[in-house]
């Protein structure tokens, strides 16, 4: 029944995004990164909230993905294989349970050192929002793989009664796709720093969301 239910949700996103037209800017922040990453890698951060429109964006380029292990989650992971990307399943740990995220970023970061880049939804699998997760922190601090903060959004769009307020953009949208300065995470953070990198990767993304807001909405 899954994999009946991930062809039918491919054939729907796949209908959505041939209507979608997408403008992409400051790719020369894109450019900068790989040149700062080792092979070429980088790790793009993006709001859950924005998901949908920014896997779509990056349908020609193949990222390195990390998909949280639940059922609902299943159908995704498929969809984003048959995508070119390659998902790891894991989910941030609960209490003292390991939900699989630690393997899945170790897993990721081996994939990552060959070149691959990555993207990580930095609040998911479930919030809060807007609040970055440790993980990609880790993953840049222990790879030397910079993060580039991403933005993609919709001049046309619906919006959801979600944690997260997720947005499904509507059919022949406008999509812009925005990339910030390339971010490097220095190495052996101490518990101090890690918030701290936290809070300001937060603060830029935020920024980063609010100058192309005010430039193209």
């Amino acid at each position: 029944m899954i994999n009946i239910l991930s062809w039918i949700a491919q054939g729907i996103v796949c209908l959505f995004y041939k209507s979608y037209r997408f403008t992409y800017i400051n790719t020369d922040h894109l450019e900068e990164a790989k040149e700062l990453g080792p092979n070429g890698s980088y790790l793009l951060s993006i709001w859950h909230q924005n998901l949908f429109a920014g896997i779509l964006a990056q349908r020609k380029t193949p990222h390195v993905v990390i998909v949280s292990r639940s059922k609902d989650a299943e159908i995704l992971a498929r969809v984003m294989v048959r995508m070119g990307h390659t998902p790891f399943r894991g989910s941030s740990r609960k209490g003292n349970v390991d939900k699989g995220g630690k393997e899945a970023k170790n897993d990721m970061i081996e994939v990552l050192s060959t070149g691959l880049p990555g993207a990580i939804t930095v609040d998911g699998p479930k919030g809060p929002a807007h609040m970055v997760k440790p993980g990609i922190v880790d993953m840049a601090s222990k790879s030397g793989i910079p993060i580039v903060p991403y933005h993609a959004k919709a001049q046309s769009q619906w919006v959801f009664n979600s944690w997260d307020k997720f947005r499904l953009p509507k059919p022949f949208s406008k999509i812009i796709v925005s990339y910030g300065s390339p971010i490097q995470i220095a190495k052996d953070l101490n518990e101090n720093e890690f918030s701290r990198v936290q809070s300001e990767l937060a603060h830029q993304m935020e920024d980063h969301e609010k100058a192309v807001s005010e430039a193209y909405f």
